[in-house]
């Protein structure tokens, strides 16, 4: 409802609420009672305590004092409730259930769903005026059904007859379209008819056709309607007790446990087969003292305590690779299951590339601060130091990670019937790191009130994250033609920490994070009824917040982990029988780390802003909104193949087989055999990517008077980045939006500016709270059924987010990046606005907007379409709830609640299918939840 919010989450980033004016959904910091409750591994909160256990919640987003700082978007703090003298509480229970909820559009039957979500609050004191507690539990159980569309073979595909490809016919064996032909690279030949004959079939692909469910939504859509399971506990409880008139302590514990079952991976598997499992404990502790100096002087010490056990990605499915054919080894026991196999364009089956990802994270915090009042000035000094333990286990190709793309066969599917896979990975060696943190920060801030009419306010911090290292110095850094002395056996490249230059966190720690803050307020009329305000920020936070941050570069590091890459593999056995030695300097290195000119990412924030009130209850706000990110973290390919022009037998030099020989620093060339290439694909994070946003935000609102209150805030805006996120394909089944963590053309980083993946240019949201005048007295039986009724409600009108058209073909020949993404980052040419199209579920851009690059005419060449160019559907959704209470006793109530959630049900169709080699590509396949009812009942006391 905040002016300059757009909804984010997902996957690993369910804790990544929203994205805030224009700054990534990780970047945004989250407090409960001014301590510590940020997920340090992949950003967001962790913990999140029922509504009535909240006294108050705040979301700064713009013009934070110097006290406010880790994050470059919004600061988040919940206040918790306390105890009293007066026993008070609720008891609660929510229930939602599929016979009442409308049909997902894309779902054959109803979806499955069957919610409770319980609990009770209670306060009173302990001792009376000198010692409080108050307690809290809730409970929440979920089967709800997820129903997925996604691209599979059709049943003559199944077969090897590709002649849907061509609706244009064959003349002669040839297709009337010579862009719809099935072609063989390597034979330099084309399938007659597109027929490709079973005697070519791989003996392995044929014992993996199970796992492709037929279609049975259309000629190549499957749609499946899966049940989900969630349980989750969390309880709390606080007291607050006073020592003395000038002394008070505050403890306050909290405890969740979740525990899930996706049968549908979100990192994982795009169709039934593959269920992963999760698993979280979260716990904090926080102590708080309070001592009063004087009226004008008061201190804070603050000790808070922050675990976070989060299990994810937890396989189900464990048959062996042998099972199936392949002739490798599992590498990570716990783990064993079928190989992650990704075929472009079509969906993916098998285990996922990452997982188990288990991360046990201890966070210690140490704050405390000092509020001075003298005269005009209001004075806060403070800072704070925090320590983070990380340990954890995650599986990286364990059980093997095959690409399948429009290569050597111009379909990624012909392409996995015959075993020919552009890329094999494997994670080989130590899967398990334990990695340190400290984090130091110091800040002033003084409220200057110069006349009753003008206030001044400002303020500098200083943030001093240091990077993170790892206990045992198993990590590695990426600088060629160096030669490390600590492994005088690596390859020339690899340095590690106490070589010259390399400290235990790889990178210098940036200590020049001065941030200062300034803002005034004016009352121009000195009435109270009119303010300007207008402020400026600086803002940093970590080097790498976002999903597995602080793990990427860890991880990754040979020899301990290995992530060996083979080109164009035998699909069966990929290693020929010699699988690298763990521990070893497996050549082709894959590798993942820092850029050694990585520092801290920050933004500068700015604003004007006019509030006037209209009498007593109508308070109207518009204002600017700007902010700009500088050194934002991005994966870049360190490593790039440079193309090498030219042809022989009709067919390019350079293609995705040979791109190891082609690369910067590889150690090999196109004259050397492949296996002797020392190094492959090499991923950096990167402080090289930009933001800017700007934006009209206005809001209007009334106080509750009269039984009505509402808020209607509006945003027109505008962000524009290189990247809208950290790591934002990672390992997914298919890339966000069209969205690519590697840039189209490693030598041209700049082309990728675009608008970001947020980027929603018009957005409307409008809140109320009537409680209704009729009856509210009762005098008899339906005077007191039909009086008393409040209604509640939220309506969201939003305009469409961008997304990406991407081509999984590797015309330019790069070669692969599986440590970054498994996702071809190519573009096609754009010959027409894309965003005049029919509009419809079956086609919603115009396809003829684009042209596909031709692997043989335009080899080495990059699409034209800009990144983030095409415009998805629009949102719009009201949420509708009605209650009534019904008074027992003078102090104790019972509520009803009834919740519509979209109450119209409109469906808001989610992004096409946007890769262009696809089947379904321009078709839409998912859409958001339908109408969804909600009962309520809650005693209050």
């Amino acid at each position: 409802m905040t002016p300059g919010i757009a909804e984010a989450g997902g996957s690993l980033r369910d804790g990544q609420a929203y994205a805030v004016n224009g700054q990534r959904p990780e970047s945004n910091n989250f407090l409960i009672d001014g301590a510590n409750n940020f997920n340090g591994v992949d950003g967001g909160f962790v913990l999140k305590p029922p509504v009535d256990a909240i006294s108050e919640f705040r979301i700064i987003t713009h013009s934070a004092n110097a006290e406010f700082g880790g994050a470059l978007g919004s600061t988040t703090n919940i206040i918790s409730r306390s105890g009293t003298n007066h026993v008070h509480g609720a008891l609660w229970e929510f229930l939602r259930n599929d016979a009442v909820d409308a049909n997902n559009y894309f779902a054959q039957t109803k979806e499955p769903l069957k919610q409770n979500q319980f609990g009770a609050t209670i306060g009173s004191p302990i001792k009376r005026d000198k010692t409080f507690i108050f307690g809290y539990y809730e409970g929440f159980r979920n089967r709800q059904g997820e129903t997925a569309l996604t691209t599979v073979p059709s049943v003559k595909q199944r077969t090897g007859d590709f002649s849907e490809l061509c609706p244009e016919g064959f003349s002669g064996g040839f297709c009337n379209n010579p862009a719809h032909q099935l072609f063989n690279v390597f034979a330099n030949a084309p399938y007659p008819n597109n027929q490709v004959p079973s005697s070519q079939f791989n003996a392995v692909s044929e014992n993996l056709l199970s796992f492709f469910p037929l279609p049975n939504a259309g000629l190549n859509l499957f749609s499946t309607t899966q049940s989900l399971s969630n349980n989750t506990d969390q309880f709390g409880i606080k007291v607050d007790h006073y020592l003395a008139p000038h002394d008070t302590l505050n403890f306050r514990y909290m405890f969740n446990q979740l525990s899930q079952l996706d049968p549908l991976a979100p990192g994982g598997a795009s169709v039934p087969g593959f269920p992963v499992g999760e698993n979280q404990r979260a716990q904090n502790f926080v102590a708080e003292e309070t001592h009063t100096f004087s009226p004008t002087l008061i201190a804070i010490a603050r000790l808070s305590f922050l675990r976070n056990k989060f299990l994810f990605g937890e396989q189900e499915d464990h048959q062996s690779p042998a099972s199936l054919g392949f002739q490798y080894t599992p590498s990570l026991a716990i783990a064993a299951g079928p190989p992650f196999i990704q075929i472009n364009g079509y969906a993916s089956v098998g285990d996922p590339i990452t997982g188990p990802r288990n991360t046990y994270e201890d966070v210690f915090d140490y704050s405390g601060s000092l509020s001075w009042v003298r005269g005009k000035h209001d004075l806060k000094f403070g800072g704070g130091y925090q320590n983070q333990d990380i340990n954890v286990l995650q599986g990286i190709a364990t059980n093997g990670f095959f690409v399948f793309e429009p290569f050597p066969i111009t379909d990624a599917f012909a392409s996995f019937l015959t075993g020919q896979a552009v890329v094999f990975l494997q994670g080989i060696g130590d899967f398990s790191r334990g990695i340190r943190g400290n984090n130091s920060n110091l800040y002033v801030q003084d409220t200057y009130k110069v006349t009753p009419r003008l206030t001044i306010n400002a303020g500098l911090r200083y943030e001093l994250p240091e990077p993170s290292t790892e206990i045992h110095n198993r990590v590695s850094l990426f600088e060629p033609g160096k030669q490390s002395h600590v492994m005088p056996d690596a390859p020339t490249g690899l340095l590690y920490p106490g070589d010259a230059g390399v400290p235990a966190g790889l990178i210098p720690t940036d200590m020049k994070a001065f941030a200062p803050r300034f803002g005034v307020a004016w009352d121009p009329t000195g009435q109270g009824k009119t303010l300007l305000t207008s402020s400026y920020g600086m803002f940093y936070e970590p080097y790498y917040t976002g999903q597995g941050g602080p793990l990427q570069a860890p991880i990754s590091a040979p020899p301990f982990l290995g992530t060996p890459q083979v080109s164009l593999p035998d699909f069966g056995n990929p290693f020929n029988g010699n699988p690298p030695v763990a521990g070893t300097f497996s050549p082709s290195l894959t590798n993942l780390t820092l850029s050694p000119t990585l520092t801290l990412p920050y933004t500068q924030d700015w604003d004007l802003n006019l509030q006037q009130s209209f009498g007593t209850d109508l308070l109207f706000e518009i204002g600017y909104v700007g902010t700009k990110g500088t050194r934002l973290p991005r994966f870049i390919e360190a490593n790039p193949a440079v193309f090498i022009p030219g042809y022989v037998d009709g067919q390019p030099i350079s293609n995705s087989s040979n791109a190891d020989q082609r690369r910067l620093y590889s150690g090999c060339t196109l004259a050397d055999s492949p296996s002797s290439c020392k190094f492959s694909s090499t991923g950096e994070i990167a402080g090289i990517a930009n933001s800017a946003y700007n934006a009209l935000e206005a809001s209007l609102r009334k106080r509750y008077s009269h039984g009505l209150s509402f808020l209607a805030s509006y945003t027109w805006s505008k962000a524009i980045d290189d990247v809208s996120s950290f790591n934002i394909t990672g390992s997914a089944a298919k890339p966000v939006a069209g969205e690519n963590d590697l840039a189209q053309d490693p030598f041209n980083l700049a082309a990728e500016r675009g608008l970001s993946a947020f980027d929603a240019r018009h957005r409307f949201v409008g809140s109320y709270e009537w409680a209704m005048p009729f009856w509210s007295h009762a005098e008899n039986w339906y005077q007191s059924a039909l009086g008393g009724w409040q209604l509640d409600g939220i309506a969201t009108l939003m305009s469409g987010t961008p997304f990406t058209v991407f081509d999984s073909n590797d015309v330019a020949a790069q070669g692969s990046a599986p440590e970054i993404t498994g996702f071809s980052a190519q573009r096609p040419n754009i010959v027409g606005n894309p965003n005049n199209g029919p509009r419809t579920v079956g086609a919603w851009l115009n396809s003829g907007a684009y042209q596909r690059l031709d692997p043989t005419a335009n080899a080495g060449q990059f699409g034209t379409e800009g990144r983030n160019v095409n415009v998805g559907p629009a949102y719009a959704d009201w949420d509708f709830a009605a209650l009534k209470n019904f008074r027992v006793t003078e102090s104790k109530r019972l509520q009803f609640r009834a919740e519509l959630f979209d109450v119209l049900n409109r469906t808001n169709f989610r992004l096409p299918d946007c890769d262009i080699s696809s089947p379904t590509f321009n078709h839409i396949l998912e859409a958001g939840t339908p109408r969804q009812v909600q009962f309520a009942l809650k005693f209050m006391y």
